[in-house]
């Protein structure tokens, strides 16, 4: 069961870093603002890593601690956890030489959730147990 999960996790990782880069350079080309000095692919692919890495451990754990109930503890856990960290980026102080800092969050946002779409997105792939449909 951990080696189903630290794949999905791994698998999340992957898709999210490449959504968080894409999503990089569409804003670059649209804002026209560069902030690869504050958040380039490396710091993405490994900050991506950390997270799903995380939230394959806390899945696992909560797996084994809540039975049945752990899916709907950690959905819940893992997009609050999401939303709170947003405030990161808000109240991130950046370097003076920086131009348009004020569309700094516009860009670190949205990265936030990229982590839970890719978590949430791959489920069907990973964890197959069929659904019990009540009449």
């Amino acid at each position: 069961m951990f080696k189903r999960i630290f794949y999905w996790g791994l698998s999340a990782a992957v898709l999210s870093t490449v959504a968080c880069i894409i999503y990089d350079r569409v804003y670059f080309f649209a804002m026209e603002t560069d902030y690869s000095r504050l958040i380039n692919a490396g710091s993405l692919a490994s900050i991506n890593l950390l997270s799903c890495l995380l939230a394959t451990g806390g899945f696992w754990l909560m797996k084994k601690w809540f039975g049945n109930k752990a899916e709907l503890i950690f959905n819940l856990a893992f997009t609050i956890l999401s939303f709170a960290s947003i405030i990161i980026p808000i109240a991130a102080t950046l370097p003076l030489d920086v131009a348009y800092p004020e569309l700094f969050p516009g860009l670190a946002v949205p990265m936030h959730f990229f982590p839970a779409m890719a978590w949430y997105t791959l489920r069907p792939l990973f964890m197959t147990e069929p659904v019990q449909d009540k009449q």
